[in-house]
């Protein structure tokens, strides 16, 4: 599920990107079949919602100079979104493994079940957050050795982008803190004029946007088949428990949840919702 709701709002962001990159084709073609010049007045093509003669752009030129630096400025902040859905992505698969394979604090995966002590309504470990704190903060080799620590391996495809997830961090921590500019020329008080934003094309945005979504595929294999498994669904039933008697019988307990995990998206059929209720019941 974790990485449905990463799909998901990758895929919003996409559309996104896509709509401005189709509107900006558009706009600069229509130009061109106006034999718009350089030296027009922007107002000659463009309609702006303002007082005649008071339009912020003298010439077409100066109107196309500042939508192009706005639209580095969504190439940027797209980029820093993609940033922060992986960390957040992590950051929920990562809990998710600790909780169901909580011996992987202490190098000994698999020894007990996480899924007990959720049912015996046991505390998180100690040090739980402390470790997605080190996967997700800091440069990013730094966070695979924090990864390799806690369960033993890095997965390849992630490992392969270390160079260019360093770089995305970069770039988002100077949009994040610095307008998009590099943070200490931004920060220079000697200077008083603005320092210019990192350049980002549409071809690096679309590499970068692919060396984020292989990373997540990778990890989410990774921790989904040695460490997670069914977890998330029976957390989801311990949850929806709740709302049950003791009095139901396996089978309408089964039925219940496998139409709540519809409600979803999930397609667990009737056998797999009947067995992880006898799992949990027997735990």
């Amino acid at each position: 599920m974790a990485t449905q709701v990463f799909n998901k709002y990758n895929d919003e962001l996409n559309r996104m990107i896509w709509a401005n990159d189709a509107a900006t084709r558009r706009t600069y073609g229509t130009l061109k079949s106006d034999k718009a010049q350089w030296v027009d007045k922007a107002s000659k093509h463009l309609k702006f919602v303002v007082a005649p003669g008071t339009e912020a752009f003298d010439t077409l030129k100066n109107w196309s100079d500042s939508y192009n630096a706005f639209d580095l400025w969504v190439r940027l902040n797209a980029l820093l979104a993609m940033s922060s859905n992986l960390e957040t992505y992590i950051a929920t698969v990562v809990s998710l493994a600790l909780e169901s394979d909580p011996g992987v604090l202490y190098s000994s995966s698999h020894s007990f079940d996480g899924a007990s002590i959720l049912k015996k309504g046991g505390r998180r470990n100690i040090y739980h957050d402390d470790v997605i704190e080190s996967i997700t903060k800091g440069v990013w080799n730094k966070r695979m050795s924090a990864y390799k620590q806690v369960f033993g391996v890095v997965p390849v495809g992630f490992d392969a982008h270390i160079g260019s997830l360093e770089r995305v961090r970069t770039i988002r921590n100077k949009v994040g803190h610095a307008f998009g500019r590099e943070i200490n020329d931004s920060r220079n008080h000697e200077v008083k004029s603005i320092a210019a934003m990192t350049s980002l094309s549409r071809q690096t945005l679309r590499k970068y946007q692919n060396v984020i979504y292989h990373a997540v595929k990778s990890i989410d294999q990774h921790l989904l088949q040695k460490h997670i498994g069914e977890y998330q669904k029976i957390f989801f039933y311990h949850k929806m428990k709740e709302t049950l008697t003791t009095v139901q019988p396996v089978s309408t307990k089964a039925a219940l949840l496998k139409q709540q995990l519809g409600k979803y998206g999930d397609a667990s059929g009737k056998l797999f919702c009947h067995g992880l209720v006898e799992y949990y019941e027997a735990l």
